[in-house]
């Protein structure tokens, strides 16, 4: 079971290095500010998919691509449980981090760093 668990982490992990090499966009992302990651995922068949969440609030929102540039990604967020309609401008700084800005109910520019899974 141990061999088991191990082969799927490292084909996880050779997978995550994969998609980064061909998607800088995809991986997980921690903000200076704030409790909630993110994770982004880009397939050829599916596009991007963003999955936010927080460990603290026990919580996740739904995020959804609205432009896709070589080096931006535009997407919007409604947060149910306090109304908040926000933009989202993800711009690539470097391979582990990216700038971005938020604009309407939340109006801030905060700095994402690549994260890791440790197991």
């Amino acid at each position: 079971m141990k061999k088991t668990i191990l082969a799927i982490a490292m084909l996880f992990s050779v997978v995550m290095n994969a998609q980064i090499e061909t998607n800088p966009f995809s991986g997980i992302w921690y903000g200076e500010i704030g409790d909630y990651h993110t994770v982004i995922l880009h397939n050829d068949i599916e596009g991007y998919k963003f999955i936010n969440f927080s460990f603290g609030e026990q919580d996740s929102v739904d995020e959804y691509l609205v432009e896709n540039n070589s080096n931006s990604l535009t997407t919007r967020i409604h947060n149910k449980d306090n109304n908040w309609n926000v933009s989202l401008l993800y711009t690539i700084i470097d391979k582990n981090t990216l700038s971005v800005e938020f604009s309407g109910d939340y109006e801030n520019t905060i700095i994402y760093h690549r994260g890791s899974i440790c197991y």
